[in-house]
Formats: structure tokens, sequence, C-alpha cells
């Protein structure tokens, strides 16, 4: 049987842009996440449309690094 180990979280700044409205809008996010570009991308995906109200689809990100 497998154990669950702790992973170790890092902090990452992750900078993204989005079309809202017909205007591109930048900015970043700071996320709580493990060492995993996928869980990365993700997470940030997935906290921008729920902080800038679109689709997961319309967010770019643009580039993400430990905080």
């Amino acid at each position: 049987m497998l154990k669950n180990k702790p992973e170790k979280l890092q902090m990452f700044k992750v900078d993204y842009s989005v079309l809202k409205n017909n205007k591109i809008v930048n900015g970043f996010v700071i996320i709580k996440s493990v060492m995993d570009t996928d869980k990365i991308v993700k997470l940030a995906k997935l906290d921008i449309s729920t902080k800038e109200r679109v689709f997961i689809q319309d967010v770019k990100i643009v580039k993400f690094k430990p905080f």
C-alpha cells in the first residue's frame, strides 16, 4: 500500500492575459502549489477565471516563477 507523502508547497507569481469586454487585461496572481507545471497552470487558470469572471479557455498564462 502506498503512503501519501506530504508535498512541499511553494509560492508562485503567475502573469496572465485575458480578453474581457473586447479589452486585453493583464495582471498577476500569487498561488501556492507544488513544483509541477501542469498543476500550477491548472490552479492558476481556475483562480483567474473566477477572479476575472471569464471562461477558463480565455485565460492565457504568460509566465510563472517562484515567489
